[in-house]
């Protein structure tokens, strides 16, 4: 299972975020390798090109895009932490049999991918988790980002470092069902576990297409 796993972490990237954006937020959310690394930047032309077909094959299964927003103008500045949501997508993939017990048996998912971007601008050290965020449907569904599949944009910031990366949900509803979504986010804590700014953000996002 590990390997499978580890596998579809390889593979990911390149079938489910190609639409979100350039080349370079191509990341991997395997354990950073300058091999991982070179592997992704040479399939780098090869993602780019099949992006206008809107359908992305890959060894995981074959990702339908459905609609797309790369100009999306989240932005918050709490306290030291500067934080954004500049791109959503939502695609519809078919999952590979071999690969389905990754996704509780199911043949379908929904995917709704969001790349965030995270600042901390002063040298204390703080705590944010974007990559824990819930998404609430106007469907009614209401999930837990995929920690194992998101880009490891969370955690402890010690200093001043900038993070940026997929935060991914999936969801039953299909694409063209969804209207706008919801995103909760727990505000941001100190080294002293002291809030900073609210306790929680909301961010409500269109995604018809």
């Amino acid at each position: 299972m590990n390997m499978k796993r580890y596998g579809l972490i390889l593979a990911l990237p390149l079938t489910l975020l190609v639409g979100c954006g350039e080349a370079d937020e191509l990341k991997t959310t395997a354990t950073d390798t300058e091999e991982v690394v070179e592997e992704e930047t040479k399939e780098e032309p090869v993602a780019e090109s099949t992006e206008e077909a809107e359908v992305q094959e890959s060894e995981l299964g074959s990702n339908q895009i459905y609609m797309k927003n790369k100009a999306l103008d989240i932005k918050e500045t709490i306290g030291s932490v500067n934080f954004a949501i500049d791109k959503v997508q939502t695609s519809r993939l078919t999952v590979n049999e071999a690969y389905r017990d990754s996704f509780d048996g199911q043949e379908e998912v929904t995917v709704v991918a969001m790349n965030v971007i995270v600042e901390n601008t002063i040298d204390d050290t703080i705590s944010f988790h974007p990559n824990q965020a819930t998404l609430v449907t106007n469907t009614g569904e209401q999930v837990s980002a995929d920690l194992w599949f998101s880009d490891d944009v969370g955690g402890e910031f010690l200093g001043k470092v900038k993070k940026e990366g997929n935060v991914l949900f999936f969801v039953k509803a299909m694409p063209e069902e969804l209207a706008d979504v919801k995103v909760v986010i727990d505000g941001p804590s100190d080294a002293d576990y002291q809030s900073i700014g609210e306790s929680r953000y909301e961010y409500t996002i269109n995604v018809e297409k």
